[in-house]
């Protein structure tokens, strides 16, 4: 008689086996893929010094690697209003008036149209003309450490340890809170001029 308890049963083993043996080589064929390694990562941004900056400032390193992609923002003069012992007082300030799509300084989502410009690389910008200010951003324009007085202060970092009885909302008398006339947003335009502000700025590259 025949026994059909085990009929199939080998063919089936031999499928199992070169089933394992077609996985196998395929694992040895596969070269081995490094994903998500830390060496394959460059840097474009970071924020520094929020422990000794006012919560009004913010601190921002700019990384730029070659030259594939330029710092990307334009700056210009304007008026700042400080206030004083004696009062509000207004000074020249310069300030960020437009961030070129897809380059560095929009990419990373730290600086915007309107921020005030207060140091370059630990150099304050006060006293300096908006030339000075372009040759000093452009003289470090690979590792750019910018101090700027955010427009929109909800966006800057609240910190815990004084948290507490406040609104979210912080103030400095020391710090500055521009304003932007239109004789200075507009300057060196006749009045058939208006459509374009190419020259109102200097781009940051």
């Amino acid at each position: 008689e025949v026994d059909y308890s085990n009929f199939g049963t080998n063919t089936l083993s031999r499928k199992k086996k070169a089933l394992v043996t077609l996985r196998n080589d395929n694992l040895r064929r596969r070269p081995h893929i490094n994903i998500s390694m830390p060496h394959d990562f460059r840097p474009v941004s970071s924020i520094i010094d929020v422990d000794i900056l006012p919560e009004t400032h913010r601190r921002v390193r700019l990384y730029r690697h070659g030259c594939e992609k330029p710092l990307g923002f334009y700056i210009r003069d304007g008026t700042s209003v400080r206030v004083t012992p004696h009062g509000l007082e207004k000074v020249p300030g310069i300030f960020i008036s437009r961030m070129v799509p897809g380059g560095l300084a929009e990419s990373t989502g730290l600086l915007a149209v309107n921020d005030e410009v207060l140091e370059v690389n630990g150099i304050e910008v006060a006293g300096k003309t908006l030339d000075q200010v372009t040759d000093m951003m452009i003289a470090n324009s690979h590792n750019l450490i910018i101090t700027v007085k955010p427009a929109n202060q909800r966006n800057n970092i609240i910190r815990s340890s004084r948290m507490s009885g406040s609104s979210g909302q912080s103030t400095d008398s020391t710090a500055s809170h521009h304003s932007l006339p239109t004789s200075h947003v507009l300057q060196n335009f006749h009045p058939d001029e208006m459509e374009s502000d190419e020259e109102a700025d200097i781009v940051i590259e």
